[in-house]
């Protein structure tokens, strides 16, 4: 190699090395309880405060035994959930910079033991053994050599993928069709994804969620992976994956901007996996409630309000 190439070479290292670093960099506060588990759980809340009675007591239900649990608060410090987090040791996180990208990066960067990384979301109502079923879903894909996975996911009933295939299994596609068209896979641009209406028969149909996950366990059809980017409510992943793709990518030119970086992870984490040939596997004997997208918000809070049994 030339000179130059070797000078080039160099700068490109430090470039990316410097780059890579400004992912992990932020001013924070941080309620350390971690007990160096192989395992944390990174709950990403913050924002939508009234679903928290429902969402929060079936996280603990269902939280593994000996597992770090760290739930992470992006450009602000909520006093609610610190003292949550105190009730139930778990840490608490509350991040400088509202970018969902950046908390996750600092929360797991915290937490140097893990191996592995659970990721849930605010709007995510687990079952008993939903996180329990995924992290032995990931170990058994992998050790059964059908693919290597970039994460695996529950069965998530709004969500693009997951829906067509679990209105299968449930018998109800050709009711879901009659009423709202063709359940087309995709991660956006349809009823199931825009519509307040289509979300409030989703959950009308799936509550309560353990009764159709014991559904689910009878009817799981063979692998299933994403074959376009997956909406990331919740995930199980090697950190191993989550270094080697660089950490998720902070864009602070669009801070600076005051512009949404909102999905800037999800989109990050489906175009590596691709990249790096590894799919998204969804484990159809585990089931999560996605409450909605942020264009139905207001309309399941009614539902929420009317019934909140489902939730």
């Amino acid at each position: 190699m030339s000179l130059v190439g070797q000078i080039y070479g160099s700068a490109k290292k430090v470039f990316k090395d410097r780059e890579r670093q400004s992912n992990l960099r932020d001013t924070y506060k941080f309620v350390d309880r971690k007990k160096d588990s192989d395992t944390v759980v990174i709950v990403l809340a913050g924002y939508k405060q009234p679903l928290y009675p429902f969402v929060f007591p079936r996280l603990h239900a269902a939280m593994p035994e000996g597992v770090d649990v760290c739930v992470m608060s992006a450009g602000k410090h909520d006093p609610d959930l610190e003292d949550l987090c105190q009730r139930h040791s778990w840490s608490y996180l509350a991040t400088s910079t509202n970018d969902v990208s950046l908390v996750q990066n600092v929360a797991t960067s915290l937490h140097p033991k893990a191996t592995q990384i659970v990721k849930i979301d605010e709007d995510m109502f687990v079952t008993r053994d939903t996180i329990r079923d995924c992290i032995a879903y990931y170990a058994e894909v992998k050790a059964s050599g059908i693919a290597n996975p970039a994460f695996v996911a529950p069965m998530i009933n709004i969500n693009g993928v997951c829906y067509r295939p679990l209105l299968k299994q449930l018998g109800l596609l050709e009711e879901f069709e009659a009423k709202f068209g063709v359940a087309r896979i995709t991660t956006l641009g349809a009823p199931l994804t825009d519509s307040a209406e289509a979300a409030r028969w989703m959950w009308e149909k799936t509550a309560p969620l353990e009764k159709t996950v014991q559904r689910l366990k009878h009817t799981a059809e063979p692998e299933l992976m994403a074959p376009v980017q997956f909406s990331i409510g919740m995930i199980v992943m090697e950190r191993a994956f989550w270094e080697e793709i660089g950490f998720y990518p902070v864009r602070r030119h669009m801070l600076m901007m005051k512009k949404s970086t909102l999905g800037a992870d999800e989109e990050y984490l489906c175009r590596m996996a691709t990249f790096h040939a590894r799919p998204v596997v969804i484990c159809q004997h585990a089931l999560a409630g996605h409450f909605s997208f942020g264009r139905q918000y207001a309309g399941m809070l009614d539902l929420l309000t009317e019934h909140p049994e489902y939730f």
